[in-house]
């Protein structure tokens, strides 16, 4: 019964990242199904984890999640839209393939934007994960928007964030996220 109380109470103790979580898992469900319900989710989801990651003093991506708050509307708006020129069903955005110049420019604006965002974190926040926490935030804005206009490989671009992110929510003791 100990055991069962302790697990309660950690749940009591982090509830609100356990809702960010389930949340999250919602997002990325909605998303595998390309289905609009995803922003929802991703809103709700973010705006949990602004608090999660600034308590947790992970700064940048405390400021990615309002980002991705902000961004999940222009999300949603994108996705519902309908061309001008037509009205059909399928004129709706589409998943497709960037070229390897878009590609490039979204790496290379993932790499710029990491160069203030550390910078930032390493001199004005004193960020023990700063180059990491800047990596997260310029890639996940990066990928962020890739979504919003269905690029298939914003799938690599969040593999990569992910990776990443596992290593630092574990350094950080936020097992759930």
């Amino acid at each position: 019964m100990s055991d069962l109380l302790k697990a309660l109470s950690w749940l009591q103790q982090n509830y609100v990242e356990n809702l960010a979580v389930a949340a999250g898992l919602l997002y990325v469900y909605f998303t595998i199904k390309e289905r609009i319900l995803l922003w929802l989710f991703g809103i709700i989801s973010s705006g949990l984890y602004v608090f999660v990651f600034f308590k947790s003093g992970i700064y940048a991506y405390s400021v990615l999640y309002v980002y991705y708050v902000v961004i999940g509307f222009y999300g949603w708006y994108n996705w519902a839209r309908k061309p001008e020129e037509t009205l059909k069903k399928d004129s709706l955005l589409k998943i497709h393939s960037a070229s390897s110049g878009l590609l490039w420019i979204c790496l290379t604006v993932t790499l710029i934007l990491k160069i203030p965002v550390y910078f930032a974190l390493k001199h004005f926040a004193g960020s023990d994960l700063a180059l990491a926490d800047a990596l997260m935030t310029s890639g996940g804005m990066v990928a962020t928007w890739m979504l919003t206009q269905k690029i298939i490989e914003q799938w690599i671009f969040w593999i990569v964030i992910d990776l990443l992110s596992m290593s630092v929510m574990i350094y950080k003791g936020l097992y759930p996220s």
